[in-house]
């Protein structure tokens, strides 16, 4: 539990430093595929989008291997995938937003994502990706919505992809997480009497994080 109050006191601390210091002059191109492809996600975060523009990442695929909050519950990430493609947007932000942004996607303390860069037509870019990708997981209806709404609106998406996109099944029952990964990384360490503990320890974290994730006592600091 430790790590989760680092990561909120750290989340608290980059929206001071946005909000007081935001250094308009660095910023960086910023990869977009999930539910940062909905203005309403990236209004509730205020993250400010300096450009904005359709893109298309190559050699990599779209799949909902980032474990989630819940059991079988899933989000996206773009995992390498020679020959395929994943569609998106391409956004120029803030550094300041970007250090936001990482917390936001688990980077800190959690690791959940790694930050992959790349350069491409004469700029450079990072996007996130699962670092531990768990096959046979499901988004929501609600974040699975975000990606087809972005989609339909992209003239440049073929017809078959936003077409598996919609096809896409959904997480229907929400069921309590059933094993470790993030705050108990190699469980099998411990003596199997204790795993049961260890699965709520894991279980009591994460919804946790669930809980905190959009809410703020100093993100209402950042007014442009």
């Amino acid at each position: 539990m430790l790590r989760v109050i680092l990561w909120k006191i750290g989340c608290e601390l980059a929206h001071v430093k946005r909000a007081l210091w935001p250094r308009f002059a660095r910023k960086v191109h910023y990869f977009a595929f999930g539910a940062n492809l909905s203005h309403a996600v990236l209004e509730q975060r205020r993250i400010k989008i300096f450009e904005s523009f359709d893109y298309v990442l190559d050699d990599v695929g779209l799949c909902f291997t980032q474990p989630g909050f819940y059991r079988d519950h899933g989000y996206a990430s773009a995992d390498a995938a020679a020959g395929e493609a994943v569609y998106g947007r391409m956004y120029l932000i803030l550094e300041r937003d970007v250090e936001r942004m990482d917390y936001f996607e688990g980077v800190p303390f959690f690791k959940v994502h790694e930050k992959v860069k790349r350069r491409a037509q004469g700029f450079e870019f990072y996007f996130y990706r699962a670092r531990r990708a768990v096959d046979g997981l499901k988004p929501t209806r609600e974040y699975l919505d975000y990606l087809i709404e972005a989609y339909r609106q992209m003239p440049a998406v073929p017809a078959e992809y936003l077409a598996a996109i919609e096809s896409t099944e959904v997480l229907e029952v929400f069921e309590p997480l059933n094993e470790t990964g993030v705050f108990v990384t190699d469980i099998d360490r411990w003596p199997v009497r204790l795993h049961p503990w260890l699965i709520l320890y894991e279980r009591s974290c994460s919804r946790t994080v669930e809980y905190l994730w959009h809410r703020s006592l100093l993100q209402w600091m950042i007014r442009s």
